[in-house]
C-alpha cells in the first residue's frame, strides 16, 4: 500500500536544496534559503533552524546517531566543514581549505567523510578521517562529480559524474578498498541525489529520464531500473526512511516545495 503525507502547512518551503531522514526516524533534515532545518518526519512539519542568520548553507546531512550534522559554509579566502550539534551546542570545526568545498556526507560508523572539493579547475570526491584529520583523494577522473553517499555497510559510494558540459550526469559507484569505478547509468538524461537503501540494496535517485524530474530506483548492480514516482512536478531530494519502508521526497509545486513520503514495494 502506498501512503502520500502532504505537508500539512498551506504553502510549501522556498529553495529547497537538499533532505535527509534522521537515523532515529523522528526528523526530517533539509536546507531551505540558505537555512539549515530540523523538522517533524515525515513531511517536515514545525522545522526549527540549526544554522546562524548570518550563514549560507545549501547541504546537510545527519550523523550516524542523528545527534550531529555536518554543513559547508564559505569564511574569507577559506571554506569550513563544520559539524553541529542538534542540542544546539557550539559547532566544531572539523576541516578548513582555501579549495571550494561542498556536499559533505558521513560514513554510517561516523568516522569518515566524504565530500567534493574543487582543486585547479577540477572537482573530485575526497575523503576526511576524523581521528587522523588525513584528508585522502578518492578520484582523479576528467569529470565533474557530486553529491555523494554511502553504502551501510561504508564500502562503496555512490555518486554522479557529468563527463562534459552540456552532456549528462550519470550514476557512478566507487569501492572504497579496490578504488574501481563503474557506471550505473549512461545516457542523455539528469540524474541526480543518489540515495543508498537501509539494506544497501537499491539507490533512489532524481532523474529527468519521464520528461518532468521523478524519482527512481535501480539496484545497486545497475539492474531493475524503476520509477518511483510519475507526476508534472520536479521530484528531488530522494531520503530513505531507516526501516527502509518509505521513501520522503521534495516535490516543486505552484506554491513551493513540499515534502511528501511514500511506501516502498
Amino acid at each position: 500500500m502506498v501512503t502520500l503525507v502532504p505537508l500539512a502547512a498551506t504553502a510549501g518551503f522556498e529553495n529547497l536544496t537538499c533532505l535527509d531522514w534522521s537515523p532515529t526516524g523522528e526528523y526530517l533534515l533539509f536546507a531551505q534559503n540558505g537555512g539549515l532545518y530540523l523538522g517533524q518526519a515525515p513531511n517536515g512539519s514545525h522545522p526549527r533552524r540549526l544554522t546562524p542568520e548570518t550563514t549560507w548553507v545549501s547541504w546537510g546531512r545527519l550523523g550516524p546517531g542523528g545527534d550531529w550534522y555536518l554543513y559547508v559554509t564559505p569564511l574569507e579566502h577559506d571554506y569550513i566543514l563544520w559539524r553541529g550539534w542538534i542540542t544546539g551546542d557550539e559547532p566544531e570545526e572539523l576541516y578548513r581549505t582555501q579549495d571550494h568545498i561542498s556536499q559533505p556526507t558521513p560514513s554510517p560508523d561516523g568516522s569518515r567523510v566524504a565530500f567534493v572539493a574543487e582543486h585547479d579547475g577540477t572537482t573530485d570526491l575526497y575523503l576526511l578521517d576524523l581521528k587522523s584529520g588525513e584528508v585522502q583523494s578518492l578520484t582523479q577522473t576528467p569529470f565533474r562529480v557530486a553529491c555523494p553517499d554511502f553504502s551501510p555497510d561504508g564500502d562503496l559510494i555512490v555518486f554522479v559524474g557529468l563527463w562534459k558540459e552540456g552532456e549528462s550526469w550519470d550514476l557512478f559507484l566507487l569501492d572504497l578498498d579496490s578504488g574501481s569505478l563503474e557506471q550505473l547509468t549512461e545516457d542523455s538524461f539528469f540524474d541526480w541525489g543518489p540515495r543508498f537503501s537501509p539494506d544497501g540494496e537499491w539507490i533512489a535517485f532524481e532523474s529527468s529520464r519521464s520528461g518532468a524530474s521523478d524519482i527512481y530506483v535501480i539496484r545497486r548492480d545497475g539492474t531493475d531500473l524503476t520509477p518511483f514516482t510519475h507526476d508534472q512536478w520536479r521530484d528531488a531530494f530522494p531520503t530513505w526512511a531507516p526501516s527502509g519502508d518509505r521513501l520522503a521526497f521534495a516535490s516543486r509545486r505552484p506554491d513551493g516545495w513540499v515534502i511528501l513520503a511514500e511506501g516502498t514495494y
